[in-house]
């Protein structure tokens, strides 16, 4: 009788112990953390890539159209070019060439001319006296960060900062320097009435070489 006891006992703890490991997962299911949120604004889109095409529109397409809301140029984007590719033979320490020279440049590149261009790639939008054009600096290996306003602020792939001489001033584009061969990143959305997506911030970037620091000599053997 004892030993059936102490056996039911035993049997008793040992279910108990299960149903306490258990309980976490037997209990309501707990609540999934949401998801981060979206910091583009509502109802706006974010394409990169290199311009294949720039539209000068005449005063006749902004009939009806308030003057600041009225579209000047339309570009073309070729989404289908990548960051590295185009950047790589282009980079230098600063970036002091034209606007001109830059795009010319940018159009020989290698994202340029061997990434081709379809109607799924190519992303279409209008530059209007609203639309805000900014220059930013990022090094080839970057394809991820916004840029940095100077090329002194553009980073190693190590975190530190480039140290890129500061004499001459970088370029900075305006609306007309955008041109066939720069790699921008284009914001946008719906024009309202209008057919087409109106562009609220153009970025061109400008790909910079950031100086590899030589690691520091081993100290000698005493």
């Amino acid at each position: 009788m004892r030993h059936a006891c102490v056996a039911r006992l035993k049997s008793a703890a040992a279910v108990g112990s299960t149903l306490f490991l258990l309980g976490p997962d037997l209990g309501p299911a707990q609540e999934s953390k949401p998801a981060p949120a979206d910091k583009r604004p509502a109802g706006k889109e974010i394409a990169s890539g290199v311009i294949l095409k720039v539209e000068k529109l005449a005063k006749a397409d902004a009939k009806d159209q308030e003057k600041s809301a009225a579209p000047r140029m339309r570009l073309s984007i070729n989404s289908n070019a990548v960051w590295r590719d185009w950047a790589r033979d282009q980079a230098r320490l600063r970036d002091e060439k034209s606007p001109r020279r830059d795009a010319a440049e940018g159009a020989k590149s290698v994202a340029a001319t061997g990434q081709p261009a379809d109607e799924n790639s190519v992303v279409v939008v209008e530059i209007t006296d609203d639309t805000r054009i900014e220059t930013r600096f990022r090094s080839p290996t970057d394809e991820t960060s916004t840029g940095e306003s100077s090329p002194e602020k553009v980073k190693t792939d190590e975190g530190t900062a480039s140290k890129t001489p500061t004499r001459g001033k970088p370029v900075k584009f305006r609306a007309e320097d955008l041109l066939p061969g720069l790699f921008v990143e284009a914001q946008f959305g719906p024009s309202g009435a209008r057919k087409g997506d109106a562009a609220s911030v153009v970025t061109v970037i400008r790909p910079i070489e950031v100086p590899q620091t030589p690691p520091a000599d081993a100290p000698s053997p005493k």
